[in-house]
């Protein structure tokens, strides 16, 4: 699913910039749910931004989906982006665009039929329990119900990769539990999950591999 060998990233360049990764090889086969360890500066984001394509590695090799990410043209790039959904500590929302739009957007780029998209977006908004919110706009809503909103984002065209950067942050309890077990189901169901998280709790009654970093390196990799 993806494949990452000897990879380096560093911030403003690979030769004067700041390293957050160093030489990580990791190997994550389809339908596995990973755990991403380890503390603040340790190169989580980092590595969730280069397996999201937000970023591209400063060196070494990374593979997403049987696909060399370095040799890609544009387009190959962008069919890939289609594929994985990413879910930021900042949410990523369009300010000036409503809950139901934001939502649906991936369907769009997909071109999936308004009747469709429709139905897809309340089901998971019914989900999330925010269906009364569908025509706000993402500054209206509080932080938690935001997050709900880029989860479903994120999960409504079931990804063939699913990267998050601590999901459960503005989530209570109940709510990180039913993500949790979503997440797994989509496991289950083939899509590969890897999930930041400083959350002691949460992973100790969630148990699985993980891949835990320090200073940029790979100092735990548990598949």
């Amino acid at each position: 699913m993806f494949r990452l060998h000897d990879v380096s990233y560093a911030y403003g360049g690979s030769q004067t910039g700041v390293a957050a990764l160093s030489h990580v090889s990791l190997d994550v086969a389809q339908g596995e749910f990973r755990w991403l360890l380890g503390p603040s500066g340790a190169g989580k984001s980092s590595l969730l931004s280069i397996l999201s394509l937000e970023v591209q590695a400063s060196s070494g090799m990374v593979e997403i989906l049987g696909v060399p990410v370095r040799q890609a043209r544009r387009a190959g790039l962008a069919r890939l982006r289609r594929r994985i959904g990413a879910v930021k500590q900042d949410f990523g929302l369009l300010p000036d665009m409503s809950v139901f739009d934001n939502v649906a957007l991936p369907l769009r780029l997909q071109h999936r039929a308004e009747a469709e998209i429709a139905h897809e977006v309340h089901a998971i908004m019914k989900w999330v329990g925010l269906e009364h919110r569908l025509d706000a706009l993402p500054p209206q809503l509080s932080g938690g119900e935001q997050q709900r909103v880029a989860i479903a984002r994120a999960v409504i065209y079931r990804p063939a990769l699913l990267v998050a950067d601590e999901p459960t942050n503005a989530l209570d309890e109940r709510q990180a539990g039913r993500l949790m077990r979503m997440f797994h189901r989509l496991a289950e169901l083939g899509t590969t999950i890897v999930v930041a998280t400083h959350n002691d709790a949460i992973v100790a009654k969630y148990p699985a591999p993980t891949i835990e970093l320090l200073h940029g390196h790979l100092v735990r990799d548990h598949g």
